[in-house]
């Protein structure tokens, strides 16, 4: 993840999900705003930022906001659809920290600068019972029989896990601002345990 602490502008893209860092999504754009923003970044081969979106902190207004921490993200694929729409597969890159922004050529454009986790170590045995969970977890809510093949470095594992585990957008937020690795994982453990529990539950019911 780059560690630079200048501040970078890119325009916004807000989502009712998350994308975390080293992961994909894909995603159906309409908005004629947002289809512009996706032409200038493939022009201008440039980055842009994708955040849960939020309603205005004033409860009069419904404007969109974009929330504080999100993540960069660069365009693998877009294709124009029959009705007008713009079929977009974006990866994510790093995770970003909103200072400011406004409203440019019809869209949101902001500044930020990158959030890396801070310095922690992070234990041997939390890496390896997550790695274990995650696995375990994947079995049981997908058909696909291979196991996928996990990060074993503690950064990428707690994001691979955040995007993959059935989580609801509030918890997967949550998981995107903490500002450690291992905290991320620490609370991914606990919710993977509590997952299980519940799961070995169902089944043996």
């Amino acid at each position: 993840m780059p560690a630079s602490r200048e501040t970078i502008s890119m325009p916004i893209l807000p989502i009712k999900g998350i994308l975390f860092p080293g992961a994909k999504t894909r995603l159906r754009i309409q908005d004629p705003a947002h289809k512009l923003m996706v032409n200038y970044c493939i022009q201008q081969d440039t980055a842009l930022c994708v955040c849960k979106e939020r309603v205005g902190d004033d409860n009069r207004s419904q404007d969109i906001e974009p929330s504080n921490i999100g993540t960069s993200a660069r365009i693998l694929q877009a294709q124009d659809i029959e009705d007008g729409s713009i079929d977009l597969e974006l990866t994510g890159i790093s995770r970003i920290s909103l200072l400011s922004y406004r409203h440019g050529n019809k869209y949101m454009v902001g500044q930020f600068k990158y959030l890396p986790d801070l310095d922690d170590s992070v234990p041997t045995l939390l890496i390896d019972e997550a790695i274990a969970l995650s696995s375990e977890i994947w079995s049981f809510v997908t058909t696909e029989r291979t196991r996928p093949q996990l990060p074993t470095e503690p950064e990428a594992l707690s994001y691979w896990i955040a995007a993959h585990v059935p989580l609801t957008v509030e918890a997967q937020q949550e998981l995107l601002e903490l500002r450690t690795t291992r905290t991320r994982l620490a609370k991914e453990v606990s919710i993977l345990r509590s997952l299980m529990d519940h799961m070995r539950t169902e089944q043996t019911s």
